[in-house]
């Protein structure tokens, strides 16, 4: 018999032998020339047949473009755009630009990767090799939509309460049964509907489940927690069906339910706290929308309110601050979706967020898939193009995208929220404090320099501004060589009549050299009339102002004595001049009276004085805007909020030819979809967009699907299965529904019920079906594999969020306090706002429920991912449930799930010192049952004799929380 590693070492030697095999195979795949059969049968037919012949073959109901793709002659022919490629030329072929998208966007699911584009390039340069010779073939024409035949599609019929039938006897088979728990009988319409499917296929349904098994069930499928130790046992001291009720009424009245059930939502509203794509922006206000949902499920609100807030709510009525904060916070679910803001053809990207809010409205109320009616009428539902570009003239109509982050990177619109006086005023005022600062440290900031400049050029400057002007100078900065701030010249003219005298008192008497800044040229004058004031009177001179003998602006006067207590002054004048007169500066530099050389010429103290004086000054405002910044006023809220565009701008949209923006073609009313529509599917006036109308059409009683979709999620999230098993698709495509009388009977009650959500979840959670036992029965799976018919309960995986936070329940370290603001701190982008900011995105170290957490698209931890969390990018209406080892590995490897074994293991040993109670409260926090006697007999080998070591215990907690078990629910 083969030992466990000889089996193992087989078992590699097989895998590298796959792995060879694939290499070999692989590397004779891209050792194929671009010219050859090969490289096209392996390399572009496979491509066309998966992403292209869908729409663009002879067998595709609606021909996109008149383009066939599946013969040569097809591609080299073309359809409305002209020829598909151009043999030997891929940057002449609309293919190619298509499949970049560049001109189209081909495939609309989603851009082929480079690889695969560079081979298409390749290939049409090495000649578009096709063995593919057959003429193009002649496509089917698809007929037009019959919105009235599509209409008696089981879907799109008016809900209509059927009769609950009658309680069907047990059967022979169920009759011999010893069980006492087995249901005999319906307790419930639910039931009632349910048995007498399972009658007709002769079924006998599964007994209930075990009390410990049930309870765990309920607590975590409507709170996502695990029941507390108390209230295991308080549960197993008292079974009884009236216990049960009310702790359904206890959770169902908790915070914790609430929070649960919004983690539901927010999977539909693909939630994130930052647009991922091309420009990972951080959505800083997208919290309130969350905590939305949370304060919607905890009061109560009715679903068809939720419904119309998050279509319409900045166009709602309120009677209050706080109703108008929830009306324009709700308004969030249409602004989550990721965009790419960088776009700079902002037509498309228009079109592009119009799509996407479409497709997920669509999916979300409607479960229908809208998206592809963007460019063609529905392949499958009576969806025609006129009915998308309906919505789309209500949503273009809708301003999503406000202004620039940046050149070319667009933003989304942001709008202020309800807030008290007090708090405007309070932000007013400091604003206005902080600007009259900034305004005074910018004053002292060209004094500064100015003064500073005087002591770059050595000796006394004074400025052109501080000399005394007589006449109409003209100031100017044109050519760049000056002192201070710029200069002032004569404009050439009133010769005679301008004058400029500068008077100074200068701090020591002596010999001066006096100098003239202005910037020299051929149209300058050559004879400027001086006169000079110094001890012993008035001297005349002239000054050439065409060059400059000292460092490019400056002319020497000359020097002169001059007593301190006397002004000094120098007189410019314009008479008789022929040309332009510039004054900029006069400098006096002190004479050293050995040498008398300029070298040594002394800096006026006065203005050092001055430069301190200035520069304490600037250090207290400084210190004054730093300290109104460290303590800033709360902000105003802001909401990420649409709003309706300016009247003038609201219009019907065209319909978009093949969904290019700039192939246009009539323009379609604003309207809803007509197979959902009981009477117009126009707006006859639209109120503004047409949103307004679109939430009251979604939320009307009579129409179809609303209320079925939302029934069929409830149903889902407690069954494991939905009614419709294809949640977010109800249409052609879709499964068709297990119970369809039950699906009405839950939509038309939930109807009838105000659109409540609570008595809809606690109608299905007293059933006996709900609190079946999933365990198999040969005969009825025989006759039932997938369960269709619900007679035992689907084993389920617990959500991400649900094994990250039992992790915490277990460790003593869940912090149950909502958490704000998770991405304050955080600039525009996400991720480069410090060295270090990556690291701690989206970090599952914190204490906080899994729901607080940031959710940033790009950097989701490996933990919720690996457990199947919902993919922020996308409308998630059922998660994907694997169950693979890379889970276990994930549980056992984590740094902070060590930790948090350690901790619980740590407070079970501290709690209790007996070894069997310890093993039965490491089941009790686990698994939330006893441990059987198999169990304990595990765990005392498991010891052996080491039953008080940490290590130990630690290892223990970390295997129960990387087993099946603990992520699954039974």
């Amino acid at each position: 018999m083969a030992t466990a590693s000889t089996s193992m070492s087989r078992r590699i030697i097989l895998s590298a032998g796959v792995v060879f095999q694939f290499a070999f195979f692989s590397l004779a795949a891209w050792s194929q020339e671009p010219g050859s059969v090969d490289f096209f049968e392996n390399r572009i037919r496979p491509v066309l047949v998966e992403h292209c012949y869908e729409c663009h073959s002879a067998e595709s109901d609606d021909l996109g473009g008149s383009l066939l793709l599946d013969s040569s002659g097809g591609m080299t022919n073309g359809g409305d755009s002209g020829p598909a490629i151009v043999q030997g030329d891929p940057r002449a072929s609309l293919l190619i630009s298509a499949i970049r998208y560049e001109s189209t966007e081909m495939p609309p699911q989603g851009q082929l990767p480079a690889k695969v584009i560079a081979d298409f390039e390749q290939w049409i340069s090495a000649g578009a090799i096709d063995p593919r010779d057959q003429p193009p073939a002649i496509a089917k024409t698809k007929p037009a939509i019959n919105i009235e035949s599509g209409k008696q599609f089981w879907a799109f019929r008016p809900i209509d309460a059927p009769a609950i039938p009658l309680a069907s006897p047990p059967s022979e088979t169920s009759a011999t049964s010893a069980s006492s728990e087995r249901p005999r009988s319906c307790g419930s319409p639910i039931d009632c509907f349910l048995d007498e499917k399972l009658a007709n296929a002769k079924i006998d349904a599964s007994e209930l489940a075990a009390p410990d098994v049930r309870l765990r069930r309920l607590c975590f499928d409507l709170t996502g927690l695990p029941p507390s130790i108390d209230l295991q046992q308080a549960w197993s001291e008292d079974p009884s069906p009236q216990h049960w009720i009310q702790i359904v009424d206890r959770l169902l009245s908790s915070i914790e339910f609430a929070e649960h059930w919004a983690r539901h939502w927010m999977d539909l509203a693909r939630y994130a706290d930052s647009n991922g794509a091309d420009f990972n922006a951080t959505h800083h206000d997208a919290w309130r929308y969350r905590d939305y949902l949370v304060r919607s499920f905890a009061d109560g609100r009715s679903i068809d309110e939720m419904i119309q807030q998050q279509i319409a709510g900045d166009l709602l009525p309120s009677s209050s601050d706080s109703q108008r904060w929830d009306n324009l916070v709700a308004t969030t679910f249409l602004m989550l979706g990721t965009k790419m803001l960088s776009e700079r053809d902002k037509d498309k990207l228009e079109m592009d967020v119009v799509d996407e809010q479409i497709d997920t409205v669509g999916r979300a109320f409607l479960g229908l898939t809208l998206g592809c009616a963007r460019c063609h009428d529905h392949k499958f539902d009576p969806v025609p193009m006129r009915d998308y570009y309906a919505l789309a003239g209500i949503f273009r109509s809708t301003q999503t995208l406000n202004g620039e982050s940046q050149q070319y990177v667009s933003t989304w619109n942001k709008t202020p929220l309800p807030t008290s006086d007090k708090r405007k005023k309070a932000l007013a005022d400091h604003k206005q404090q902080q600007k009259s600062l900034e305004d005074s440290l910018k004053q002292l900031g060209k004094e500064l320099a100015a003064l500073k400049e005087r002591i770059t050029h050595r000796g006394i400057v004074i400025d052109d501004e501080e000399g005394k002007k007589s006449g109409q100078w003209k100031a100017s900065t044109l050519f760049h060589t000056f002192v201070s701030k710029g200069y002032v010249h004569d404009n050439n003219g009133d010769k005679g009549k301008l004058s400029i005298q500068f008077s100074v008192r200068l701090p020591e008497s002596g010999r001066y050299e006096i100098r003239l800044a202005g910037s020299p040229g051929s149209n300058r004058a050559s004879q400027v009339p001086i006169t000079i004031k110094d001890a012993s009177g008035d001297h005349d001179l002239f000054v050439n102002q065409r060059t400059a003998a000292i460092d490019e602006i400056w002319n020497s006067l000359g020097e002169f004595q001059f007593n301190a207590d006397q002004d000094a002054i120098v007189t410019i004048r314009n008479t008789n001049t022929d040309g332009y007169v510039i004054v900029d500066a006069i400098q006096f530099l002190q004479m050293d009276a050995a040498s008398e050389s300029a070298d040594k010429a002394k800096t006026d103290p006065r203005i050092s004085q001055a430069v301190e004086q200035k520069s304490k000054e600037r250090e207290h405002v400084q210190a004054k805007i730093a300290e109104l910044k460290k303590n800033p006023p709360e902000p105003l809220p802001l909401a990420m909020a649409p709003r309706d565009r300016s009247s003038d701008m609201i219009a019907d949209c065209p319909i978009h030819i093949r969904g290019e923006t700039a192939n246009l073609g009539d323009r379609v009313p604003r309207g809803f979809l007509q197979v959902c529509s009981g009477g117009s599917a126009t707006i006859a006036s639209p109120r503004g967009s047409g949103r307004l109308e679109l939430a009251d059409w979604l939320t009307d009683p009579d129409n179809p699907l609303v209320a079925r979709v939302f029934v069929n999620r409830v149903w889902m999230h407690l069954m494991g299965e939905g009614i419709v098993r294809t949640v977010d698709n109800f249409g052609v495509q879709g499964e068709r529904p297990s119970h369809p009388e039950l699906l009405d009977f839950l939509a038309s009650d939930f109807l009838r019920g105000g659109w409540q959500v609570k008595p809809l979840i606690r109608s299905i959670v007293t059933t006996q079906a709900y609190q079946r036992s999933s365990a198999l029965d040969s005969i009825s799976n025989q006759i039932d594999p997938e369960n269709r018919l619900l007679w035992r309960m689907h084993r389920r995986r617990l959500p991400a969020e649900a094994i990250r936070d039992t992790m915490l329940v277990a460790a003593n370290q869940l912090d149950r306090t909502p958490r704000f603001e998770p991405m304050k701190g955080m600039g525009v982008l996400v991720s480069n706002n410090n060295s270090d900011s990556n690291s701690e995105i989206g970090s599952i170290s914190q204490s906080c429920r899994t729901l607080y957490m940031p959710v940033v698209r790009g950097y989701v931890p490996a933990l919720v991912t690996a457990l199947d969390a919902a993919d922020p990018d996308l409308l998630v209406g059922k998660r994907p449930t694997t169950n693979v080892p890379g889970q276990a590995l994930v549980l056992i490897n984590s740094p902070e799930i060590k930790q948090w074994s350690e901790a619980t293991a740590k407070r079970i040993c501290s709690d209790h010192s007996d070894f069997s109670l310890r093993i039965e409260a490491a089941y009790r926090c686990c698994f939330q049952r006893m441990p059987t006697a198999e169990d304990r007999e595990l765990a005392t080998d498991f010891f052996a004799g080491q039953q008080n070591s940490t290590l130990r215990w630690h290892a223990f907690i970390a295997a129960m929380f990387a087993a099946t078990e603990f992520r699954l629910l039974d």
